[in-house]
């Protein structure tokens, strides 16, 4: 497993992280400590903060091939 980004969202923020190579959204694990939401964009992936008060940890780490 490779880490992709490691960090806080806050509060009604979002992480992005970027497309490279032929990754999919299937070969994402995310580790958090609260809700969020995951969406697909075609230049990258977005992980939005979906907590109504407070601020989340989120590890984005790759799957093996």
């Amino acid at each position: 497993m490779a880490v992709l980004k490691e960090s806080g969202i806050a509060l009604g923020r979002m992480m992005l992280i970027p497309k490279s190579g032929s990754l999919k959204k299937d070969d994402l694990i995310i580790e958090a400590n609260g809700l969020y939401q995951l969406l697909e964009k075609p230049d990258c992936f977005v992980i939005k903060n979906t907590e109504c008060c407070r601020s989340i940890l989120v590890k984005v780490m790759t799957k093996d091939a």
